[in-house]
């Protein structure tokens, strides 16, 4: 079924989940009637690909979403494999060690790239939205040189225009796979970079979460907020990301060419970010976020499936 005919904007998100791509994925799936959440390609990273695409089926069953597909991306990146999993900022099982209820839905028989570039083509134009490292992106993007003519914007959470966390200046999804990153924004695809500039002060607390869900007691509400409790003051970056390709009004955005550090220098997955190079524009880098209009998107989603 065409967009045309849905009247919704059909949408892949590309996730390794990962305490706070349960929120990017919650973003989306209380938004279906805007949306045609096409599918989910999950990757290492957070955790091993096997985790992940796991954590991505019973994420979609315990919001209802049984329907949306799940396909299996890397096992690696694209020059290195997975480091640990990441149990300080994620748990040891990459879900802030709540245990959610196992879905008994199966993963796509494709893998990632094949289940992008096969959705992109049968829609004519989707947008994809990536909240972890760009490995299964770039794949899909070197196996079909056509996917870029199927895909209308990539919408990211990765990236900064100051101070990173896995370097002095380079953020984890850009850096874990800058080569990756590299060939993502040499793509032709416009993207919508949002960074940690923007996202690393949106911090939503246990008791601000608590009004949002009028201290709702359903199972959705208390993973919910044990997975806020487990982030202990860090932010969630991706449900920002899925906000913003839902109004990326939310966001004041500065156009600008940019390219990925790929090295062996400690800069490795740096952003080079330049606004004056107009006629090569493949980017626009949010800025700054619009607080309260972000947290009323919160607050809307939280209701809608609690």
């Amino acid at each position: 079924m065409t967009t045309a005919e849905t009247g919704r904007i059909p949408v892949i998100l590309d996730t390794d989940p990962g305490v706070d791509d349960f929120f990017a994925i919650a973003m989306l799936c209380a938004n279906r009637d805007r949306i045609n959440l096409l599918g989910l390609t999950a990757e290492g990273g957070n955790n091993t690909t096997a985790v992940t695409a796991q954590n991505a089926l019973n994420v979609l069953s315990l919001l209802g979403c049984d329907d949306v597909p799940v396909a299996r991306g890397m096992d690696q990146y694209l020059t290195s494999p997975f480091g640990e999993p990441v149990a300080k900022f994620h748990g040891a099982n990459g879900m802030g060690n709540v245990d959610l209820p196992v879905s008994n839905h199966g993963l796509a028989k494709e893998r990632a790239w094949d289940f992008i570039h096969a959705k992109a083509s049968d829609f004519g134009k989707i947008i994809l939205v990536t909240v972890g490292p760009l490995t299964n992106v770039a794949v899909a993007l070197c196996k079909y040189p056509d996917l870029k003519e199927h895909v209308s914007r990539i919408v990211m959470m990765g990236g900064t225009t100051d101070r990173g966390n896995v370097g002095p200046y380079t953020e984890a999804n850009m850096g874990h796979d800058a080569l990756a990153s590299r060939i993502v924004f040499e793509s032709g695809i416009p993207i919508d970079m949002v960074g940690l500039n923007v996202t690393r002060d949106c911090i939503i607390t246990p008791a601000e979460f608590d009004v949002m869900s009028g201290h709702s007691d359903s199972l959705i509400a208390s993973v919910m907020r044990d997975l806020i409790v487990f982030r202990a003051g860090e932010a969630l970056h991706d449900p920002i990301a899925a906000a913003a390709m839902l109004v990326p009004e939310i966001i004041s955005w500065e156009d600008a060419y940019t390219q990925i550090e790929f090295s062996d220098l400690k800069t490795n997955g740096m952003c080079h970010i330049d606004p004056e190079k107009t006629d090569l524009f493949n980017s626009r880098i949010a800025m700054k976020l619009d607080q309260t209009a972000y947290r009323g998107m919160f607050r809307e989603m939280v209701r809608s499936l609690v």
